[in-house]
C-alpha cells in the first residue's frame, strides 16, 4: 500500500502537510510506503515501530526520518495504548533538496537506503520546542518559506541533540542542561549531584571517562558559561556575576575566568560588546 502526498494537500500550491495525530487500537495500521518523506515524533502514548521488517519501541520523544522507499506502520500492544503522533510530509524533491544543502552539517540524518532511517529519542526540551513550533505552525501558509523555517529549526536540534548525546547517558545531558541558574550555582557540586540523582563517586566517574572532566571542573564549566552571558548580554556588576555564580570573592572568579577565557571578566565584557 502506498500513500501519495497529493491526496492530504488542500491546494495545489501547498508544499508540505502536518499534522497531529492520535492513534489507537481502532485504526487501520496497515504497512505502507509514500511518495514522499516523513518525519514523525511521538508526543505521548507508547508502542512499537515496524519499519522495513525490524520493529522498535516507540515512546514520547522518539523521532524518526522515513524516506520514501521505508516501508513501515506502527503497532500498538493493547487496546487501551495510544501514540499522539505529529507527522511533517514533503516531496522528495525538497528532501534532495536538503541532502544537497546541507551535505556535512546533516549528512548523518539521511543514510543510505542498505542502512536504517535515521531515530532518536529526544531529551524534553527540545520535544517541547518541537510541539510549540507544531502549534504555530498549524496556522501558517503550507508554503516552501515555512517548510525551509521548519526543517532548519528540527536539523538544527538534531544535530545538536546528537552530538552532545551520542556518549552522554540521559541523566547527565540533563543535569548538565539544567544546572545552569544562580539557583544552582550556589548549591555547588552537591547541587549538580543532586540533578544527576546518582552518587558521587558514580558522577564523578562517567565525567572522568565520557568528558575526561572532574566534578569541579563541570561545575566551573557551567558557571563560566552563564558569567560569559550576563557580561556580553547585560550592564550587572562584575561583583554582582560573581555572586550569582557562587564564588565568595571577585579574586577568585577573576583568576578562574581568566584561566579559562585566557583574559579578565572585563576585557572579555570590552571585547564583545564592540560595535562595528
Amino acid at each position: 500500500m502506498q500513500f501519495h502526498l497529493d491526496t492530504f494537500l488542500t491546494h495545489a500550491s501547498e508544499q508540505f502537510h502536518l499534522a497531529r495525530t492520535t492513534i489507537t487500537s481502532s485504526n487501520d495500521l496497515q504497512v505502507h510506503d509514500h511518495d514522499y518523506a516523513e518525519i514523525f515524533w511521538i508526543k505521548e502514548g507508547c508502542g512499537l515501530h515496524l519499519i522495513n521488517g525490524e520493529s522498535s519501541e516507540l515512546s514520547k520523544g522518539s523521532l524518526s526520518i522515513i524516506r520514501p522507499e521505508d516501508k513501515h506502520t506502527f503497532i500498538l500492544s493493547k487496546p487501551s495504548d495510544h501514540l499522539i503522533i505529529t507527522n511533517l510530509a514533503f516531496s522528495n524533491h525538497h528532501l534532495n533538496q536538503f541532502k544537497q544543502r546541507y551535505p556535512s552539517d546533516c549528512e548523518f540524518l539521511f543514510p543510505p537506503l542498505e542502512k536504517a532511517p535515521f531515530s532518536t529519542e529526544l531529551e524534553a526540551p527540545i520535544l517541547s520546542e518541537l510541539s510549540a513550533l507544531t502549534d504555530k505552525m498549524m496556522g501558517e501558509p503550507r508554503d516552501i518559506l515555512h517548510l525551509d523555517y521548519f526543517m532548519l529549526t528540527i536539523f538544527h536540534n538534531l544535530r545538536k541533540h546528537t552530538s552532545t548525546n551520542n556518549c552522554i547517558p540521559h541523566w547527565l545531558n540533563q543535569a548538565i542542561e539544567q544546572y545552569n541558574s544562580p539557583h544552582y550555582f550556589s548549591q555547588g557540586i552537591p547541587g549538580f549531584v543532586a540533578l544527576c540523582n546518582k552518587t558521587t563517586d558514580h558522577v564523578n566517574r562517567v565525567l572522568k571517562k565520557l568528558l575526561n572532566q572532574s566534578l569541579t571542573d563541570t561545575v566551573n564549566k557551567a558557571k563560566l558559561r552563564y558569567a560569559s552571558r550576563q557580561l556580553t548580554l547585560t550592564v550587572s556588576p562584575i561583583k554582582k556575576i560573581t555572586s550569582e555564580c557562587g564564588y565568595e570573592t571577585v579574586s577568585y572568579f577573576h583568576k578562574i575566568f581568566k584561566k579559562h577565557y585566557g583574559i579578565t571578566p572585563s576585557e572579555y565584557r570590552n571585547r564583545n560588546v564592540k560595535i562595528i
